[in-house]
């Protein structure tokens, strides 16, 4: 199976990435090497095609942690550690809440959007630099849930 590694900026703020912030996701610059390495990831889907599902998981140390609608915070997205539950139902609801259909973003469709599939009216967008699972209506809103992929910004394996 292909590995999918790659890395996402913000589309109305391009010198922003997605990152993982030690267990929060963010966007933010990237300014050191760590910064690569928390903003590299893999999608777990078969392809970068639209309507594909998957997840976004650290592709880079510490492996094992997807990107997850935490609704216990605001629909706030946090980094989990999936590899390490050993409770069937927990991993499954931690699968459900961090699964996401990779749809042509509307406002922008050459980028993509990351769709919720347990919360479909949903999708990960950044707000005051913070990443949420929200609805988004609003040409702002819109804008701000677009991603543009692009190569990994750490391409070395684990």
């Amino acid at each position: 199976m292909t590995v999918l590694k790659l890395s996402l900026f913000s589309n109305n703020l391009p010198d922003f990435f997605i990152i993982d912030h030690s267990g929060l996701a963010d966007i933010a610059k990237i300014e050191t090497e760590d910064d690569r390495r928390n903003a590299t990831f893999q999608w777990t889907g078969r392809s970068l095609n639209f309507g594909e599902e998957g997840m976004l998981v650290r592709a880079v140390a510490p492996p094992g942690f997807c990107l997850r609608i935490a609704t216990f915070d605001d629909f706030r997205i946090h980094s989990k550690f999936l590899t390490g539950i050993t409770d069937p139902q927990v991993r499954d609801q931690v699968i459900e809440e961090s699964t996401y259909v990779l749809e042509r973003a509307e406002i922008d469709p050459n980028q993509a959007s990351f769709r919720s599939v347990k919360f479909p009216d949903r999708f990960i967008r950044h707000r005051n630099f913070e990443l949420f699972a929200e609805s988004v209506v609003t040409p702002d809103e819109l804008q701000s849930a677009c991603f543009r992929i692009v190569q990994p910004l750490h391409p070395a394996d684990f």
